[in-house]
């Protein structure tokens, strides 16, 4: 019989940062892999992998958690010593010596942990400040910029040739040197002085760039990912995918240009614009004229073979799902590690005699007892000494079954932890959402389902869980377990107290103990 190993959840943060790391290796190793696609295509999966990292937190705190047990030969240098939803009695010095962590160690885990986050916040709070500072000029420019009457129908037109219907301003400012665009719900494309001076071609292929920047809705996109790696901040991956975003915004609006321009005349008018910024430095939104990636820009310009124009609505709905997959399959993923207690062996013997059975049978039901009374002291002991987790004891049921009729809700998630099967059923005693069922423990029921607990399960001599807790009356739980996928039209023969067969179901059995209100509801619900 395999000896019950304590489980000890991974500090949140660690497994938060290995996550993301997941996530963000996805995403700049599938732009890689599409080197050879549109630069469209390649935005839309960095502007994925952004927002991916920003639901991840909170689609881990919604989504029910799945266990994923780590090995560990001692405790790990960084766990969260608290356990979640673990009862306070497991973060006793008592309690942490059984796991093989000694008070120092715990008081370093935390000292660790609680200066790792401090530091994360600091960190994050200052790279905030560039992007207010670069907020505050955009107020200023939008203020002082000069309007550009004469070119606003050519940029309208400009507008709804590429599919834009909102308004877009046009400013003059001095304080620039080539066009730039900035403006979430209030876009504005902003040109230098001599912007007026210019010929034709150039003034109209520096609009249709800043123009595709609008349509795409780069200055929202660009945001966001400076705020995702403002919280990553120490992430150099978060960084890394962020520069390759705004180079694949740029390329995705060079080749909107390209569209209908010559490649020679827009890579000499970008060289040109780039030349003019050499001395006065970068500008505070998004630029036509960027002289960090110039060089690849005008590369991918005169290489003919490359693929251009707007990313397709497949790759935007295949995009799209998959980095949902991706982070319904991550997020919920809570590692922790399995840490063998002092000098216990992994495995222990089976049973050889009968005087070693009935060994076995006493600590079993020890623990039965321990986790019917609540005593977490005795529950590792028990565990420790070989004690199995899912012992089936005929007439009393198992030792979450006992958790769960007494409405022990600390020991049920500290036997789940431990192993406990949410599924294991003793007939005329049930099963552990059975019996929660039946005493109408609305918060033990979505316990146990999100834990892996079927919701149609039948245990013969005991029907199933809405069939219980619609004949006891209790509405809060038939709503909840209706509401996860119970059967309302379950059938289960049974045999009564006069040795006769029938047929229960969750309405009979309702209108038997004249429910009325769960009654009204499952026939709502579409029971017949």
């Amino acid at each position: 019989m395999r000896s019950e190993l304590p489980l000890i959840t991974l500090a949140p943060g660690l497994v938060l940062v290995v996550k993301a790391t997941a996530i963000l290796a996805i995403g700049l190793l599938s732009v890689r892999l599409a080197r050879r696609a549109r630069a469209a295509s390649r935005h839309l999966l960095l502007g994925a992998t952004f927002a991916a990292l920003l639901a991840l937190p909170l689609v881990g705190r919604a989504a029910p958690p799945t266990i994923v047990p780590v090995m560990t030969a001692s405790a790990p240098a960084l766990i969260d010593v608290r356990m979640t939803d673990a009862p306070r009695d497991l973060q006793s010095p008592s309690a942490t010596a059984r796991m093989a962590v000694t008070v120092a160690d715990v008081l370093s885990a935390v000292s660790l942990a609680d200066a790792a986050s401090v530091v994360w916040v600091i960190g994050g709070l200052a790279c905030f400040v560039p992007l207010a500072r670069s907020l505050a000029r955009h107020r200023r420019m939008r203020r002082t910029g000069l309007p550009c009457r004469t070119l606003q129908a050519a940029v309208r037109d400009l507008a709804a040739d590429a599919g834009i219907n909102r308004s877009v301003e046009v400013l003059i400012h001095e304080g620039v040197r080539a066009p730039l665009t900035f403006g979430i719900r209030r876009p504005v494309i902003v040109l230098p002085p001599d912007a007026r001076a210019w010929d034709e071609a150039d003034l109209r292929r520096a609009l249709v760039h800043e123009l595709d920047h609008i349509r795409r809705a780069d200055a929202a996109t660009q945001t966001v990912a400076t705020v995702v790696c403002a919280m990553w901040w120490f992430h150099p991956l978060a960084w890394a995918a962020r520069r390759r975003l705004a180079l694949e915004a740029e390329r995705a609006c060079d080749d909107a240009v390209l569209i209908k321009e010559e490649n020679m005349e827009y890579a000499e008018q970008l060289v040109s614009l780039a030349e003019r910024l050499s001395a006065t430095g970068a500008e505070p939104a998004i630029g036509m004229a960027n002289r960090s990636d110039l060089a690849e820009r005008v590369s991918a310009l005169l290489d003919s073979s490359q693929r251009r124009g707007r990313a397709s609505a497949g790759a935007i709905v295949g995009t799209t799902i998959a980095a949902t997959l991706i982070v319904t399959a991550i997020a919920p993923l809570q590692a922790v590690a399995l840490v063998p207690p002092a000098g216990a062996p992994a495995v222990a013997t089976a049973p050889a005699n009968a005087e070693q059975t009935r060994r076995q049978r006493g600590i079993d039901r020890e623990l039965y007892a321990a986790a019917e009374d609540g005593d977490v002291e005795g529950i590792n002991d028990m565990l420790q000494a070989g004690a199995n987790v899912n012992a089936a004891l005929d007439g009393d049921g198992s030792p979450l079954i006992a958790a769960a009729r007494r409405g022990r809700l600390n020991i049920v998630r500290l036997l789940l932890d431990r192993g406990a099967d949410p599924n294991l059923g003793v007939p005329g005693d049930g099963s552990p959402l059975i019996v929660a069922a039946l005493t109408g423990q609305t918060e033990m029921v979505t316990l146990l389902l999100d834990r892996g607990a079927h919701v149609d399960q039948v245990v013969d001599g005991d029907e199933n869980a809405l069939i219980q807790a619609s004949g006891a009356g209790h509405l809060a739980v038939v709503r909840l377990l209706v509401s996860r996928g119970a059967d309302v039209n379950a059938r289960v023969r049974v045999t009564n107290h006069r040795d006769e067969e029938e047929w229960r179901t969750p309405l009979r059995q309702a209108r038997l103990g004249r429910h009325d209100a769960v009654v009204a509801f499952l026939i709502a619900a579409g029971a017949r």
